[in-house]
């Protein structure tokens, strides 16, 4: 299971625990065989969300109280991450895959729509499940996320996520962390709103396996672009970014191709806005939920 990054067990009284008093947490099968880890919050209309690359369910920790209050809130992790499986065949890890995660999870779970969303990769995923299933989504978000907008990665992204696979294979997930706190502007934000989100950082990548999460980087190397294809969506859309991610750029992209699109700016907040500016943050999911009525 690794370390979790909640601050509780589940006994009475966790935040967005079921009526029992505990977080519903199990697995399902995918069509082609892969174990997805998911768990359940509170009742609902049912928000269904993914974290960024090398993340986990618990990375919404400051956020499930507030969300699952009122929402059926789900919490799913790709395959590739933490409790989830992954395979050790790259090319069974793609996008295609993540959104047939997202796919096989909705229907295990019996929903015909749902409020699917994420951030960063999870956000990629959502756009994309939204893309080819417009019919299963009742309305999308998306947080501090540049793969949902599915423009070519920087060359010094690139060369710094390919990096990244050499550091995790040959060196472990710990050798990962360190240098991500060191290369990745996504995570070195965090830490310096946040110096004690080190041992986050950790924990973190600790969650992870070397093959899981190398193979994740090279999906997202191979990411496909979708930015001419946003028009297509037309399920109202919140978007929600720190002022200090590198991925502002291309949200606000997003944001002009979007029809039915609201953005949300949090400051100060990096990639990790859900973390960064917690109540800023469920305040700006709870109003647009509200605002999607009946």
């Amino acid at each position: 299971m690794g370390v979790s990054l909640y601050p509780w067990t589940g006994g009475a009284g966790a935040p967005g625990a079921g009526a029992d008093g505990e977080a519903r947490m199990a697995h399902v099968t995918t069509t082609d065989g892969v174990r997805i880890y998911y768990e359940e919050h509170g009742a609902g209309e049912p928000v269904v969300l993914a974290y960024g690359i090398g993340g986990n369910a618990g990375m919404w920790q400051p956020n499930v109280a507030a969300l699952a209050a009122g929402h059926r809130l789900i919490l799913w992790e790709p395959r590739g991450h933490a409790r989830s499986e992954s395979p050790d065949d790259p090319t069974r890890v793609s996008f295609g895959h993540w959104v047939l995660d997202l796919h096989d999870l909705l229907g295990h779970l019996g929903l015909e729509r749902a409020v699917v969303g994420g951030l960063s990769l999870g956000g990629g995923i959502a756009t994309r499940f939204t893309l080819e299933h417009p019919h299963r989504v009742r309305a999308l978000v998306v947080v501090d996320s540049s793969s949902a907008v599915g423009l070519p990665l920087s060359v010094d992204n690139l060369v710094m996520r390919a990096r990244s696979i050499q550091v995790t294979l040959e060196g472990g997930m710990d050798a990962m962390a360190e240098f991500a706190i060191a290369s990745n502007p996504n995570v070195s934000g965090r830490i310096k709103l946040d110096p004690s989100a080190r041992k986050e950082v950790f924990a973190m990548y600790r969650m992870l396996t070397p093959i899981g999460y190398a193979n994740a980087l090279r999906a997202l190397l191979q990411m496909d672009y979708i930015t001419e294809r946003l028009p297509e969506i037309a399920v109202p859309t919140l978007l929600v970014c720190g002022d200090e991610d590198p991925s502002l750029g291309p949200m606000r992209i997003m944001a002009g191709k979007v029809t039915h699109a609201e953005f949300v700016l949090l400051s100060p907040a990096g990639h990790f806005a859900n973390r960064d500016q917690p109540e800023a943050f469920n305040r700006a999911v709870l109003e647009f939920l509200a605002s999607l009525g009946a």
